[in-house]
């Protein structure tokens, strides 16, 4: 059974297998697509092919053409010569504080800035000012200057347009051109600006020499006045210094005198720490009870007797050892021991009695030996210190010479330098070196045009011409809204391209056949293939289980959309779908033509009721297609398209077919194609290639959408091979691929 209601003179929108959508909304059935797309390499390499042959007329012949005849008129009417000249900046200036050093090695940064200073002096308005006002220098006497009628403003302001000052780098040499369309001008120009401003800068180095002359001998006197005071002072302190027992280049009396005191000064202290440190370590041995060193050394000088008791008791002792060792213990040992017990008392006792006063001699010894020295140090400060205090203003005295002395070796060295810059500037003023610039290379009259010339003027005009060529090429291609290929729709938006018909002409094989029915008559052909494509992309794109009732209109008449139902019926039917193809367009009715049917009667007698449904359907050649023809033309077509005849009719066919597909007028022409597309399942639309245009298609896509129909999608008919079309390679690649080559 059909989808249509039954209550309402409009079908609803058909739910779709890839989308769901609602009652009163309008959806399409591919997804939305930007409105716009920028074109990549691809497409500009398309506009560019698709108008080669412009490109390559205007640039390979009518630029270079037209720039043979612009460089012949420029050269014939505005020729321009150019004079050059060369100036070189020596490296050569005035001589500094250094002296002749820097005559022989000049510094590379300040050459080149002198070169650059020398090229903005040659574009300086003073100078051209009075070479310009300058009564007589050849300029005035020129054919440039004559054009201006001793108006100074506007020849200044073309002398500066015309002149340019290039420093050379890497070189001391600086360029100077002169343009116009005389060369015997443009020479006498470079050579008059050039001569007055080298005169300019031997003036100018002139004067700055003797100002320098007068510095330098201003600087000689000065030091010559303050060489003669020097010499005055240093004699003076000489006289003071010897008579002060001071020496020049030697040491004094007094130095010599201070100098021994302050050895015996060093000895002394040294002498006065030793004694001291003495006496100090022997009283704390004694406060220990520690032998002082040096006591047995007393002991032996002064108590020698001593001596002599320590040998008779150690000679006894060694008899009453013996004695005992014999075993004689009688009384004459015991005597002797008793003897030798009473010497060693006695010996004891006054070896006490010398040690204890050997410690008080050696102690006040040492205690003497302190202060003598303490006495002896203290006589030899005082004298030092009034001997220093003596050679201070003595030393004072010497530095104030020696200070004379190197102050007057530097003047002597600034005078010789001095005296050395002097013979130099007088050496530089009486030489023609003086100034810093001279003539290289004086201009020549030039004997060839620096303006215009045929290699620059070609490649301009070529360039020019490519550019050109290419602007138009894109201007066309942006001002052409003509749909020629799947970009084309692309760019429109939000409509679905089921497929594109490639146009008869270009299809070998679709020669002699029927072109409604193509697919039926050749269907090895390249256009039976596009029909099964679009065939193909119908089914996916609409669920065919649904949309069974489909329109094929196109936005203007003769746009092919015929062709496109007869064949979208054949295709249907040859696959085993049992497909009714009724023409709906009673204006320009078709059908019947294309399969030598009658056309006596038709669907306008079955919407009037005058006919039977099976009354009126005629079979075919195809298999499964029947065709029912328009009829006669009623009346009032569009009333009855908004009536419930047509839904009942839809209702009546599909109960014997699966589908129903109408071939109705334009829709943007007619009514009644706008009055049946929200009655169908789906509306497809037939766009024929570089006939209709963009905006054409965009308001037939807004028109089914303000009507509610459901656009299945657009069929791009008749789209050319040749000249840049898109269908070219993909007939070959086809017919190629189908005869088994490549």
């Amino acid at each position: 059974m059909t989808t249509l209601p039954q209550t309402t003179n409009v079908r609803l929108p058909r739910p779709s297998s890839g989308a769901i959508q609602l009652a009163g909304q309008h959806a399409l059935a591919a997804p939305r697509e930007p409105a716009a797309q920028q074109a990549g390499a691809s497409e500009v390499w398309r506009i560019i092919r698709s108008h080669i042959w412009m490109i390559l007329i205007v640039t390979c012949i009518i630029a270079p053409v037209a720039g043979y005849g612009v460089n012949y008129f420029l050269g014939k009417y505005y020729p321009r010569y150019t004079a050059v000249g060369w100036i070189e900046v020596k490296p050569m200036g005035q001589p500094s504080s250094m002296g002749k050093a820097d005559f022989e090695r000049p510094d590379t940064g300040n050459i080149a800035l002198g070169i650059r200073t020398q090229a903005q002096l040659l574009r300086s308005e003073g100078l051209s000012t009075n070479l310009l006002s300058n009564q007589n220098n050849e300029v005035r006497q020129t054919s440039w200057f004559g054009q201006f009628n001793n108006d100074l403003a506007k020849a200044k302001a073309d002398f500066e347009d015309s002149l340019t000052v290039t420093p050379v780098q890497d070189t001391s040499l600086v360029r100077i051109e002169f343009t116009y369309s005389k060369p015997e001008d443009c020479k006498t120009i470079v050579q008059e600006l050039v001569n007055m401003h080298i005169a300019e800068q031997k003036d100018a180095s002139s004067d700055a020499l003797g100002d320098r002359t007068k510095q330098l001998n201003t600087m000689r006197t000065r030091i010559e006045l303050r060489l003669s005071q020097l010499s005055t002072e240093m004699h003076n302190k000489q006289i003071s210094l010897n008579q002060d027992g001071g020496g020049i280049g030697k040491m004094g009396t007094k130095e010599l005198e201070l100098q021994k005191l302050v050895q015996e000064q060093v000895e002394a202290q040294l002498l006065a720490e030793k004694t001291k440190g003495a006496f100090d370590s022997t009283l704390e041995a004694l406060k220990n009870g520690q032998d002082p060193a040096g006591i047995d050394r007393f002991v032996q000088m002064n108590y020698p007797y001593l001596a002599s008791l320590k040998y008779e008791i150690d000679r006894l002792g060694w008899d009453v050892t013996n004695l005992t060792e014999e075993g004689e213990l009688n009384q004459r040992t015991k005597m002797f021991v008793k003897k030798l017990e009473a010497m060693q008392a006695g010996y004891n006792k006054q070896m006490e009695e010398a040690r204890a006063k050997g410690k008080v001699a050696i102690l006040e010894e040492m205690q003497q030996d302190a202060m003598s020295a303490a006495s002896k140090l203290e006589g030899l400060n005082r004298k030092v210190t009034i001997l220093k205090t003596d050679l201070g203003e003595l030393n004072n005295n010497m530095v104030t010479y020696l200070t004379l002395k190197e102050e007057d070796r530097g003047l002597r060295d600034q005078l010789k330098s001095v005296r050395e810059q002097i013979e130099a500037v007088m050496a530089l003023q009486g030489s023609t070196s003086a100034t810093t610039v001279q003539w290289k290379s004086p201009p020549q009259k030039p004997l060839n045009r620096s303006f215009p010339k045929l290699p620059i003027t070609m490649v301009l005009a070529v360039v020019l011409g490519l550019g050109l060529s290419l602007g138009v090429a894109f201007l066309r291609e942006s001002m052409d809204q003509s749909i020629r290929s799947p970009r084309d729709i692309a760019k429109v938006g939000q409509i679905n391209l089921l497929g594109m018909i490639p146009d008869e002409s270009d299809d070998p094989q679709s020669a002699g056949a029927r072109l409604p029915v193509v697919i039926f008559d050749a269907p090895h052909s390249i256009m039976a293939e596009s029909f099964r494509h679009i065939r193909t992309k119908l089914q996916h794109t609409a669920s065919l289980d649904t949309t069974r009732s489909i329109m094929v209109t196109s936005p203007a008449p003769g746009d092919g959309k015929t062709t496109i139902a007869c064949n979208l019926a054949a295709g249907l039917a040859l696959n085993g779908r049992r497909i009714l193809l009724v023409d709906a367009n009673f204006r320009r009715p078709e059908i019947h033509k294309i399969f030598g049917l009658s056309n006596e009667q038709g669907f306008s007698d079955v919407l009037n009721a005058v006919a039977a449904f099976d009354e009126v359907i005629q079979e075919t050649q195809v298999p499964n297609l029947a065709v029912m023809t328009s009829g006669p033309k009623p009346m009032n077509p569009t009333e009855l398209f908004e009536s419930q005849l047509l839904i009942d009719f839809i209702e009546r066919a599909l109960e014997e077919f699966d589908h129903v597909i109408f071939d109705s007028g334009p829709i943007m022409v007619v009514a009644e194609a706008q009055a049946m597309a929200p009655r169908v399942d789906g509306v497809i639309s037939v766009v024929r290639a570089k006939t209709n245009n963009r905006g054409l298609l965009q308001r037939m896509r807004d028109e089914l959408r303000r009507n509610k129909a459901e656009h299945l999608g657009v069929v791009l008919n008749a789209v050319r091979a040749q000249g840049g079309g898109y269908y070219a390679r993909n007939i070959q690649t086809y017919y190629d691929y189908a005869n088994g080559q490549g």
